[in-house]
C-alpha cells in the first residue's frame, strides 16, 4: 500500500464520517460540526500537535484520491485540527476561534504534513477503520490496557497517577521483588494485579499502613528516587500475613473493606498473622532488603558479601526525603505514614516461618553460567557480573535485553524455536518457551520456573525491554532490572541446557 505526506490544503474531510451522522456539504461545515462535537477536545488535540510537532505516529490516517484532492477516511479530527491551526477563522463561533488562535500562537512547530496511507476505495479502508474504532474484535482489534497496566506505564514513564493506584503498584512490586521464589504468593499478587490492582491500594489505606508499621516513601538507595514499601518486620515474619491479605482482596469485593472502620475489623480478624510490635525493628527498612532465599543457587561467597552490606545498611539507618512525612508520626491525613503504636500490631502472634534470608540480587543475572552459548554471550555475561544494579540500573536494563536477544538469536537457538533473525523479540521468547514447555500457555500446567518469562513476554515486559533501547520516555530503575533478571534467568539457563 502506498503512503504520502499530505498537507492540510491537499485534503478534504469526509462528509460520511460517523461523527457527522447527517453528512455535510462543505469542508468548513465538517470542521464546525467537529468543533460542536467537542470544541475543547479538538483544541486540546491542536495544542498537543503544536507542542510535539507531530500527530500520533502510532495511528496513521487513511485517505483516498478524490479529484485533485484526497478524501480523509480515517484521521478527520487530526486534519481538522491542522486546518484550524493554519486558519482559526474556519471556526464560525468567535469563542472557539479564539481557542485555536491561542493554540496556534503557542510555542511549538506543528507539522506541515501528515504521513498518510492511501487506499483505492472506501471499501479497502473499511476493515481497518472498523478495527480501529470497535474494540478488541476477538483479539484482532485494539486491546485496551487495564487501569493497572495504564498506571504501571505512567509510573515507569514518570507520569503522575492517582496516589491510591501508586500505592497499589508499589506494594505489588515490592511483594514480587521480596518473595521472588514464593510461587504461591507471587502468582496471587500477579492475578490481583491483573484483575483488581486498585483494590490493593484501597485495602492498604493510610491507616492500615500505619497500623502495620508500614510506610511508602522515596527510596534513597535508588538513583531514581522511586517509592518503595518500608516495613519494620522481616519478610519471613510478614509472609503469611501478606498471603492472607492478597487472597482476601482477591476473594472479596471492595465493600468488604470500604471504609476505615470495616478495615479495622478485617485486620482484627487476622491479628494472629500480624507480627508483634515487640519484634519490630528500631528503624523501618525496605521490604525488598530481606528477600527470602528458597534455593541453593546463590554462592556462599555472595551471601557473605551481602551480609556485610546489610550490617552497613543497619548502621546507616533509613533516610527519607525531607519533604516526606515522618514514618513514625501518626496516621492523620492522607499520607502513607506509619504509627509508632497500634492496637493491631503487638497482638500475640506467630513470628511466621523462619527461613534463611538474603539481600536482593546485587549483580545482573547473578551466578548464571551459560557454557553452551556462543562465546560472545559468555563474554558479555561475565562482564555483567561486575555490574551492580543499584549503581547502574539503566545499563542493567539495557544489558538484560541484549543478553536475552543474543541468546535467542544464535543459529542453534533459532533452529530450536523455529524462529528467524527477523522474528520479533516477543515472538522469539514465546516460541522458545513453547519449545521448552509445550504447556507454557496453560496457567495450571505450565513449568513454574518459566512462568515469569512467559508473563513478561505476554504482557508489557518486552515492550519495556524494547523501550529501554528505543524510547527515551521509558525510565529504567533497579526494580525493573531485578525483575527482568529474575524473570529471564531460568529461561536463559534452560536454553543453555537445550543447546
Amino acid at each position: 500500500m502506498p503512503y504520502l505526506n499530505l498537507r492540510p490544503s491537499q485534503v478534504i474531510l469526509d462528509p460520511a464520517n460517523p461523527r457527522l451522522p447527517d453528512g455535510t456539504s462543505s469542508d468548513k461545515e465538517a470542521i464546525n460540526r467537529l468543533i460542536e462535537e467537542g470544541a475543547e477536545a479538538l483544541a486540546s488535540l491542536a495544542r498537543d500537535i503544536v507542542r510535539t510537532g507531530q500527530t500520533n505516529p502510532a495511528e496513521i490516517p487513511i485517505a483516498m484520491k478524490q479529484g485533485s484532492k484526497y478524501l480523509i477516511l480515517e484521521g478527520n479530527r487530526r486534519f481538522a485540527a491542522l486546518k484550524l491551526l493554519k486558519d482559526p477563522t474556519l471556526a464560525d463561533n468567535e469563542e472557539y476561534r479564539k481557542l485555536f488562535e491561542r493554540a496556534a500562537a503557542a510555542r511549538g512547530n506543528p507539522p506541515k504534513s501528515i504521513y498518510t496511507l492511501i487506499v483505492a476505495s472506501r471499501e479497502e479502508a473499511d476493515p481497518w477503520i472498523i478495527l480501529r474504532h470497535t474494540g478488541e474484535n476477538g483479539g484482532v482489534g485494539i486491546k485496551r490496557w487495564s487501569a493497572g497496566q495504564i498506571a504501571t506505564h505512567r509510573r515507569r514513564a514518570n507520569k503522575s497517577i492517582d496516589s491510591g493506584t501508586l500505592r497499589s503498584i508499589v506494594i505489588a512490586d515490592s511483594l514480587e521483588e521480596a518473595y521472588p521464589a514464593d510461587e504461591e504468593l507471587v502468582e496471587l499478587v500477579r492475578r490481583v494485579r491483573r484483575e483488581k490492582l486498585t483494590n490493593i491500594g484501597r485495602f492498604f489505606s493510610s491507616e492500615v499502613l500505619a497500623a502495620l508499621h508500614f510506610s511508602i516513601d522515596v527510596d534513597k538507595a535508588s538513583s531514581l528516587d522511586s517509592r518503595t514499601l518500608f516495613v519494620s518486620h522481616s519478610t519471613a515474619q510478614l509472609r503469611d500475613f501478606f498471603l492472607w491479605a492478597i487472597n482476601f482482596i482477591q476473594e472479596h469485593s471492595v465493600d468488604a473493606y470500604k471504609n476505615a472502620a470495616v478495615r479495622h475489623q478485617v485486620l482484627l480478624s487476622a491479628a494472629h498473622l500480624i507480627p508483634s510490635s515487640a519484634d519490630a525493628a528500631a528503624e523501618p527498612f525496605r521490604l525488598t532488603d530481606g528477600v527470602l532465599d528458597y534455593s541453593d543457587e546463590l554462592e556462599d561467597e555472595s551471601i557473605t558479601e551481602d551480609a556485610s552490606d546489610e550490617e552497613s545498611d543497619a548502621e546507616d539507618g533509613f533516610t527519607r526525603d525531607e519533604n516526606d512525612p515522618d514514618p513514625r508520626a501518626g496516621s492523620g491525613g492522607e499520607s502513607d505514614s506509619q504509627s509508632s503504636t497500634s492496637p493491631l500490631v503487638g497482638h500475640d502472634s506467630q513470628p511466621g516461618r523462619q527461613r534463611r534470608e538474603a539481600r536482593p540480587e546485587k549483580y545482573l543475572l547473578q551466578n548464571l553460567k551459560l557454557p553452551h552459548h556462543p562465546e560472545r554471550v559468555q563474554r558479555i555475561l561475565a562482564e555483567c557480573r561486575s555490574l551492580e544494579m543499584e549503581q547502574s540500573p539503566g545499563i542493567a536494563c539495557v544489558m538484560i535485553r541484549v543478553i536475552v536477544e543474543l541468546s535467542l538469536s544464535s543459529p542453534e537457538a533459532l533452529s530450536l524455536a523455529g524462529s528467524t533473525e527477523s522474528t520479533s523479540l516477543r515472538e522469539k521468547i514465546t516460541r522458545m518457551l513453547k519449545f521448552l514447555d509445550p504447556n507454557i500457555e496453560h496457567a495450571i500446567h505450565r513449568d513454574k520456573e518459566l512462568a515469569q518469562a512467559y508473563i513478561e513476554a505476554s504482557e508489557l515486559g518486552v515492550q519495556y525491554l524494547n523501550g529501554f533501547v528505543h524510547n527515551p520516555n521509558v525510565r529504567p530503575d533497579v526494580h525493573l532490572a531485578r525483575r527482568f533478571s529474575s524473570a529471564f534467568r531460568p529461561l536463559l539457563r534452560r536454553i543453555d541446557e537445550a543447546l
